[in-house]
């Protein structure tokens, strides 16, 4: 918190309300998800001079919300795709709430293949993060924020010894 000199200080309380839920499940053979969603209320108490109590805490959104499911493409075995959506509410940059950053959205795609080469289990990973190539902060803490990352292509093997 900015103390009325404008240093920063622990002037303040900041408290954490909400709800967390979370679901995984095969509801199809071959269909994995996993989803999650927090609603958090993270209010500002005792502020120096009361000024902004009852505002919302920095870099904490009221919403974030997940879900990634993951398919097993029938006729080749070992084949996978798999999808994220990630959703995050908006976000104050300042404990005045003066300023803050819009909710954002990502999508992410990518594969997986399983084999065996040379009597070894090989796991090999494709996957597209950010796949609309969406330009958007991240996130917003320490008087700083943090830019979301452009479309991301990354690629890996995974070899079992």
């Amino acid at each position: 918190m900015l103390d009325g000199s404008g240093n920063y200080g622990v002037d303040a309380e900041q408290r954490n309300r909400g709800v967390e839920l979370s679901l995984f499940g095969e509801p199809l053979s071959g269909l994995r998800l996993l989803g999650g969603s927090t609603w958090t209320e993270a209010e500002l108490r005792g502020t120096v001079g009361g000024g902004n109590d009852g505002n919302q805490a920095v870099g904490v959104p009221e919403f974030q919300f997940n879900v990634g499911a993951d398919w097993d493409v029938p006729g080749v075995p070992g084949l996978s795709l798999n999808g994220l959506l990630l959703r995050t509410g908006g976000q104050y940059v300042d404990t005045a709430n003066d300023y803050g950053i819009p909710a954002w959205t990502r999508v992410d795609l990518g594969a997986r293949y399983k084999t065996r080469l040379d009597q070894r289990a090989v796991t090999f990973n494709a996957i597209v993060e950010n796949v609309a190539d969406e330009n958007y902060w991240a996130s917003a803490n320490g008087g700083y924020l943090t830019q979301g990352a452009p479309r991301t292509f990354k690629v890996s093997a995974t070899v079992d010894f």
